[in-house]
């Protein structure tokens, strides 16, 4: 039977300030992220006692509540019990109000960093599970064929790698849709451009290196199938476009020049354009990092996967995805999140030692449910937020094992030519992709970590804290 979260989203509502302080509200896959009007309305401490919410966050601009893999059935029962409304890309509509608010007062408290890091996510959130799946059927493919349990001649092979490939070679309508509604533009108006820009002929035309002008204007053709950035780029620039038109355009009129006015100017501005601009700057960026890994390969190796888990924690781990994504388009192979594989392993080894060594039922339900979280589902901030940094050691000690595998990987050039998800059901998939020093990282993490904490990583004494003008309690 499912479970109702009627009351926890009520006590929520009613702690965030009440739904008239609510300016819009999002999810991603493990926390609700509300846009509040007064932050100081809501009572945090209440928020973090209910049972079901493993921690509450203030970063960019936003007031977070972590619930972990429940995330999807809290939201919808908050909106179902309040007039809250969904903020545009997670699957509801916006109110007109919202829209201008969420875009003037909450947007406005939120510095450049904070603001793109929360767009990257919330385009690429709506259809990251079927993303995860592909990745995965992919990587099981690599195996498969590898071990002669299928042959890559096979119509067999042919279907399951279009299955696959197919939103890899068509990500640009995918972030097209998404993308055009976070830049309220017209997601599907969005989705035509992005599909011109893969179209048959178009890729045909790059491939043969054929020389393209438009109008007499010289076009530098770049590969957009599996590309991220320029079509991101153009949705802003047609959202920003679209606005303009509206001003100045009578609605009796505007319902048909919009849409050709897209696709005659936004679509050979992107061709001429946005998509060389956009190659250029990616490659730039691709560059620096990858000198780095040339230049003192363990070194970056260490600093990235120890550091991954704080990407994480504010959600700018969102910032590296793109350009891991672009690796793939131009250069076939990722070099930059294959150090990084066995930090999933790293959270769920801490949270496990902490699982097996506590006599705490509290802290064995959460940490016993976050170790299976991170080792099954890959999914790792109910380690994080409410397991690893409440006691502090163990994110320590986890991040510093973790390093030690990225260096490894940077030091043996690991990489991966396809996306996919890093649990424990794709190990062999991740042997077969990235190869066995991908394991080995994944070995380090799990079982350095695990020794660490156990060792020296967590106590039962860690429960009995000091709070301000009261005895000490046991949690």
């Amino acid at each position: 039977m499912k479970k109702d979260f009627t009351k926890l989203a009520q006590e929520i509502i009613k702690n965030v300030g009440g739904e008239e302080n609510v300016i819009s509200l999002t999810h991603c896959i493990t926390r609700l992220r509300f846009r509040l009007r007064d932050e100081h309305q809501a009572d945090s401490d209440a928020i973090s006692e209910l049972s079901g919410v493993i921690k509450v966050l203030k970063a960019g601009g936003q007031y977070q509540v972590v619930i972990g893999n429940d995330v999807s059935d809290v939201y919808q029962a908050v909106l179902e019990n309040s007039k809250i409304k969904g903020l545009a890309g997670d699957g509801e509509d916006h109110t007109a109000e919202s829209t201008e608010i969420a875009k003037g007062e909450a947007l406005e408290k939120e510095s450049l960093g904070s603001r793109i890091v929360d767009t990257i996510s919330g385009i690429f959130m709506p259809f990251m599970g079927a993303f995860i799946g592909a990745g995965l059927l992919k990587g099981f493919l690599v195996l498969f064929t590898t071990v002669g349990w299928l042959s890559t001649k096979s119509t067999t092979y042919t279907i399951l790698y279009a299955a696959g490939d197919g939103i890899f070679s068509f990500l640009p309508i995918f972030l097209a849709y998404c993308a055009g509604k976070k830049f309220h533009a017209s997601p599907f108006l969005s989705m035509a451009i992005a599909s011109a820009m893969v179209y048959p002929t178009i890729t045909a035309l790059f491939t043969s290196h054929a020389t393209v002008t438009f109008f007499g204007i010289p076009v530098q053709l770049i590969s957009y199938t599996s590309s991220v950035l320029p079509i991101l780029v153009t949705c802003y620039v047609q959202g920003k476009f679209e606005q303009g038109l509206k001003k100045i355009l009578p609605k009796i009129v505007s319902g048909l020049l919009i849409p050709v006015l897209d696709l005659v100017v936004i679509l050979p501005l992107a061709f001429i354009v946005i998509g060389p601009i956009t190659n250029i700057a990616a490659n730039g960026v691709a560059a620096i990092i990858k000198d780095g890994l040339n230049i003192a390969p363990p070194i970056a190796g260490f600093a990235m996967a120890a550091l991954w888990p704080v990407l994480i924690i504010f959600g700018l781990h969102w910032g590296i995805i793109p350009i891991a994504l672009n690796n793939l388009s131009v250069l076939g192979y990722d070099y930059i999140l294959p150090l990084t594989v066995g930090c999933n392993f790293g959270i769920a080894a801490a949270c496990l030692a902490i699982f097996l060594k506590t006599r705490n039922n509290k802290v064995k339900e959460i940490s016993g449910s976050a170790a299976v979280s991170a080792l099954i589902g890959g999914v790792t901030e109910p380690g994080i937020y409410g397991v690893l940094l409440k006691y502090k050691r163990p994110m320590i000690i986890m991040c510093l094992v973790n390093g030690i595998g990225g260096a490894i990987c940077a030091a043996f050039h690991v990489t991966r030519n396809v996306q996919m998800a890093v649990n424990l059901l794709t190990t062999p998939a991740i042997f077969a992709v990235y190869g066995p020093w991908g394991i080995v990282a994944i070995l380090i993490s799990f079982i350095g970590t695990f020794v660490g904490v156990w060792l020296f990583g967590y106590s039962d004494k860690m429960l009995t804290v000091q709070k301000p003008n009261k005895k000490h309690v046991q949690l």
